[in-house]
Protein backbone atom coordinates (compact mmCIF):
# COMPACT_ATOMS: atom_id res chain seq x y z
CA UNK A 1 0.00 0.00 0.00
CA UNK A 2 1.73 3.39 -0.82
CA UNK A 3 2.06 6.07 1.57
CA UNK A 4 -0.86 8.83 1.54
CA UNK A 5 1.79 11.31 3.30
CA UNK A 6 3.05 14.28 0.65
CA UNK A 7 5.68 16.28 1.95
CA UNK A 8 4.91 19.95 1.39
CA UNK A 9 7.38 21.58 -0.82
CA UNK A 10 9.95 23.16 1.24
CA UNK A 11 10.00 20.66 4.39
CA UNK A 12 12.43 18.31 4.90
CA UNK A 13 11.82 14.38 5.13
CA UNK A 14 11.09 14.50 9.24
CA UNK A 15 8.06 16.92 7.46
CA UNK A 16 10.04 20.62 9.26
CA UNK A 17 10.65 23.55 7.59
CA UNK A 18 14.70 24.46 7.31
CA UNK A 19 14.20 26.87 10.00
CA UNK A 20 16.31 27.75 13.15
CA UNK A 21 15.95 23.97 13.96
CA UNK A 22 17.55 22.84 10.94
CA UNK A 23 20.52 25.30 10.75
CA UNK A 24 21.54 24.15 14.83
CA UNK A 25 20.94 20.46 14.05
CA UNK A 26 23.15 20.61 10.93
CA UNK A 27 25.25 23.14 10.77
CA UNK A 28 25.98 24.34 14.22
CA UNK A 29 27.55 20.58 15.25
CA UNK A 30 30.80 21.82 14.25
CA UNK A 31 31.40 19.69 11.73
CA UNK A 32 33.17 20.54 8.55
CA UNK A 33 30.31 20.97 5.75
CA UNK A 34 31.39 20.03 2.07
CA UNK A 35 31.13 23.65 -0.43
CA UNK A 36 31.56 25.81 3.19
CA UNK A 37 35.17 25.19 4.70
CA UNK A 38 36.41 24.31 1.16
CA UNK A 39 34.25 26.71 -1.03
CA UNK A 40 37.22 28.87 -2.91
CA UNK A 41 38.72 25.18 -3.73
CA UNK A 42 35.56 24.05 -5.25
CA UNK A 43 34.94 27.69 -6.85
CA UNK A 44 38.67 27.55 -8.18
CA UNK A 45 38.25 24.47 -9.89
CA UNK A 46 34.95 25.20 -11.85
CA UNK A 47 36.83 28.71 -12.77
CA UNK A 48 39.75 26.79 -14.24
CA UNK A 49 37.54 24.10 -16.12
CA UNK A 50 35.74 26.51 -17.80
CA UNK A 51 38.36 28.44 -18.90
CA UNK A 52 39.96 25.51 -20.22
CA UNK A 53 37.05 24.85 -22.33
CA UNK A 54 36.58 28.63 -23.07
CA UNK A 55 33.28 28.84 -21.62
CA UNK A 56 32.38 32.24 -20.41
CA UNK A 57 30.26 32.93 -17.32
CA UNK A 58 28.15 35.63 -17.56
CA UNK A 59 25.04 34.53 -15.11
CA UNK A 60 24.71 31.93 -12.37
CA UNK A 61 21.85 30.04 -10.21
CA UNK A 62 22.00 28.83 -7.41
CA UNK A 63 19.40 26.14 -6.59
CA UNK A 64 19.45 25.75 -2.30
CA UNK A 65 21.99 28.51 -1.52
CA UNK A 66 22.23 27.38 2.35
CA UNK A 67 24.80 29.49 4.01
CA UNK A 68 25.89 30.72 0.39
CA UNK A 69 29.76 30.26 1.40
CA UNK A 70 29.71 28.34 -2.23
CA UNK A 71 27.62 30.52 -4.06
CA UNK A 72 29.97 33.76 -2.85
CA UNK A 73 33.51 32.13 -4.14
CA UNK A 74 31.68 31.53 -6.84
CA UNK A 75 30.65 35.35 -7.52
CA UNK A 76 34.26 35.84 -6.60
CA UNK A 77 35.67 33.47 -9.12
CA UNK A 78 33.66 34.39 -12.12
CA UNK A 79 31.85 38.07 -11.23
CA UNK A 80 28.76 37.44 -13.19
CA UNK A 81 26.83 40.39 -14.56
CA UNK A 82 23.61 38.53 -13.03
CA UNK A 83 22.88 35.91 -9.83
CA UNK A 84 20.15 34.26 -9.52
CA UNK A 85 19.41 32.24 -5.99
CA UNK A 86 16.73 30.41 -4.18
CA UNK A 87 16.35 28.41 -0.85
CA UNK A 88 13.27 27.04 0.98
CA UNK A 89 14.87 28.81 4.27
CA UNK A 90 13.56 32.23 5.17
CA UNK A 91 16.51 32.59 7.64
CA UNK A 92 18.87 31.35 4.82
CA UNK A 93 17.00 34.16 2.66
CA UNK A 94 16.95 36.96 4.96
CA UNK A 95 20.69 36.61 6.10
CA UNK A 96 21.86 36.83 1.80
CA UNK A 97 19.96 39.65 1.91
CA UNK A 98 22.44 41.30 4.84
CA UNK A 99 25.78 40.30 3.34
CA UNK A 100 27.81 43.28 2.66
CA UNK A 101 29.00 41.34 -0.67
CA UNK A 102 24.70 41.23 -2.03
CA UNK A 103 23.47 44.24 -0.44
CA UNK A 104 25.30 46.93 -2.03
CA UNK A 105 24.83 45.11 -5.47
CA UNK A 106 21.98 45.53 -8.39
CA UNK A 107 23.32 42.40 -9.62
CA UNK A 108 21.28 39.56 -7.08
CA UNK A 109 17.51 38.29 -7.95
CA UNK A 110 17.27 36.39 -4.62
CA UNK A 111 13.82 34.60 -3.53
CA UNK A 112 12.80 32.64 -1.11
CA UNK A 113 10.73 29.22 -2.24
CA UNK A 114 11.27 25.71 -2.46
CA UNK A 115 12.66 24.23 -5.44
CA UNK A 116 9.53 22.76 -6.51
CA UNK A 117 7.73 26.20 -6.78
CA UNK A 118 10.74 28.36 -8.00
CA UNK A 119 9.63 29.84 -11.23
CA UNK A 120 11.53 32.07 -13.42
CA UNK A 121 10.41 31.93 -17.22
CA UNK A 122 12.88 33.99 -18.53
CA UNK A 123 15.65 31.37 -17.78
CA UNK A 124 13.65 28.45 -19.84
CA UNK A 125 14.49 30.90 -22.99
CA UNK A 126 17.59 32.03 -21.77
CA UNK A 127 19.45 29.65 -19.21
CA UNK A 128 22.15 30.88 -17.53
CA UNK A 129 26.00 29.57 -18.49
CA UNK A 130 26.33 27.93 -14.44
CA UNK A 131 23.92 26.75 -11.89
CA UNK A 132 24.87 25.36 -8.75
CA UNK A 133 22.98 22.69 -7.20
CA UNK A 134 25.28 21.55 -3.70
CA UNK A 135 23.50 19.06 -1.20
CA UNK A 136 20.11 19.65 -2.14
CA UNK A 137 17.91 17.16 -3.75
CA UNK A 138 18.61 14.79 -0.46
CA UNK A 139 15.88 17.09 1.23
CA UNK A 140 13.03 16.31 -1.68
CA UNK A 141 10.78 13.61 -1.62
CA UNK A 142 11.27 10.87 -4.59
CA UNK A 143 7.93 12.32 -6.65
CA UNK A 144 9.46 15.97 -6.95
CA UNK A 145 12.44 15.61 -7.98
CA UNK A 146 11.84 14.36 -11.62
CA UNK A 147 10.47 17.67 -12.29
CA UNK A 148 12.89 19.40 -10.64
CA UNK A 149 15.90 17.82 -12.35
CA UNK A 150 13.94 18.75 -15.47
CA UNK A 151 13.60 22.48 -14.39
CA UNK A 152 17.07 22.53 -13.40
CA UNK A 153 18.29 21.41 -16.84
CA UNK A 154 15.81 23.93 -18.55
CA UNK A 155 17.97 26.87 -16.32
CA UNK A 156 21.27 26.49 -16.89
CA UNK A 157 23.80 24.99 -19.53
CA UNK A 158 26.26 23.36 -16.63
CA UNK A 159 25.95 22.49 -13.01
CA UNK A 160 27.98 21.87 -10.48
CA UNK A 161 26.26 19.12 -8.68
CA UNK A 162 26.72 17.21 -5.37
CA UNK A 163 24.26 15.20 -3.42
CA UNK A 164 25.25 12.73 -0.57
CA UNK A 165 24.19 9.30 -1.26
CA UNK A 166 23.09 6.22 1.34
CA UNK A 167 26.58 5.45 1.15
CA UNK A 168 28.24 8.95 2.19
CA UNK A 169 25.40 9.03 5.00
CA UNK A 170 26.96 5.46 6.57
CA UNK A 171 29.96 6.95 6.12
CA UNK A 172 29.37 10.03 8.11
CA UNK A 173 27.12 8.22 10.44
CA UNK A 174 29.96 5.90 11.41
CA UNK A 175 32.83 7.97 11.30
CA UNK A 176 30.87 11.12 12.76
CA UNK A 177 28.62 10.35 14.48
CA UNK A 178 26.34 12.91 12.04
CA UNK A 179 22.58 11.86 11.16
CA UNK A 180 20.54 14.25 9.51
CA UNK A 181 16.80 13.43 10.36
CA UNK A 182 15.66 16.04 7.52
CA UNK A 183 17.43 14.14 4.32
CA UNK A 184 15.97 11.06 2.51
CA UNK A 185 18.85 8.41 2.31
CA UNK A 186 18.86 7.07 -1.20
CA UNK A 187 21.58 5.26 -3.27
CA UNK A 188 23.82 6.75 -5.99
CA UNK A 189 21.99 4.66 -9.23
CA UNK A 190 18.96 6.26 -7.83
CA UNK A 191 20.08 9.68 -8.29
CA UNK A 192 21.88 8.75 -11.42
CA UNK A 193 18.49 7.38 -13.02
CA UNK A 194 16.75 10.53 -12.76
CA UNK A 195 19.68 12.71 -13.80
CA UNK A 196 20.25 10.95 -17.03
CA UNK A 197 17.07 11.99 -18.16
CA UNK A 198 18.56 16.15 -18.88
CA UNK A 199 22.11 15.96 -18.23
CA UNK A 200 24.78 14.12 -18.70
CA UNK A 201 28.51 14.33 -16.69
CA UNK A 202 31.17 15.70 -18.20
CA UNK A 203 33.40 15.76 -15.29
CA UNK A 204 34.19 15.70 -11.47
CA UNK A 205 30.69 16.71 -9.99
CA UNK A 206 29.87 18.85 -13.42
CA UNK A 207 26.82 18.44 -15.74
CA UNK A 208 25.95 19.69 -19.06
CA UNK A 209 22.25 20.13 -20.00
CA UNK A 210 20.81 17.86 -22.68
Amino acid sequence: MKSLFKPKPGLGKNGQSFGETYWKDIYGSGLDVDGSYNAKQHAAYLKSLFSLMEIPVYRICDFGFGKAHLLKEFVKAFSPVKVYAVDASREAYLDLLKKDWVKHSDRFDIQNTSLEEFKIPKLEREPVELGICNSVLQYLPDQAIPSVVEKLGKYCNYLYFTVPTTEDYKEMKSELGFVDPFAFSRSKQKYRKWIAKDFEVVGYNVLQSK
